[in-house]
C-alpha cells in the first residue's frame, strides 16, 4: 500500500475543499470513491482507492536488475468531511492523471472548540 500524493484547499467564500489526487497512468474504471461514517469514531470521509498494476517490462536476465521508482500496487487516501456530507456535494473528474475532487462543506463551524488536554 503506498498513498497518493494530494494537494487539498478549503475556500471559505464557496465553502468547497478542492483536492487534486496526482493519480498516473490510472483509468477511472480502477478507481473507487466511497462516502462512509466510520463505525468506530463516526466521522464522515470520502475515501479514495485503487490498484495501479505494474507495467511488465521484458529486459534480459544478462542485464541485470531493474531500477523502479514508480509505485505500484493498492492504495488509499481519506478526507473527513462534515457529518451532513451527502453523495450529491462530492464532483469527481479525471483530467490527465489527476483526480480532481470537489467537496460542497456547507457553513464552517461557529468556532474552533480547541480545548487542551493535560498529560498525565
Amino acid at each position: 500500500r503506498y498513498t497518493i500524493r494530494t494537494d487539498t484547499q478549503y475556500d471559505p467564500t464557496t465553502r468547497v475543499l478542492t483536492a487534486l489526487l496526482e493519480l498516473p497512468g490510472m483509468k477511472r474504471r480502477d478507481l473507487r470513491i466511497t462516502l462512509a461514517t466510520t463505525p468506530f469514531n463516526r466521522v464522515r470521509q470520502v475515501t479514495v482507492s485503487g490498484t495501479l498494476a505494474s507495467t511488465s517490462i521484458v529486459v534480459a536476465r544478462t542485464l541485470g536488475p531493474v531500477l523502479r521508482e514508480r509505485k505500484y500496487g493498492s492504495f488509499t487516501r481519506a478526507f473527513a468531511v462534515p457529518a451532513e456530507t451527502k453523495p450529491d456535494d462530492i464532483d469527481a473528474v479525471m483530467e490527465d492523471g489527476i483526480l480532481i475532487l470537489k467537496i460542497q462543506c456547507g457553513l464552517p463551524a461557529a468556532s474552533a472548540d480547541e480545548r487542551e488536554i493535560p498529560i498525565r
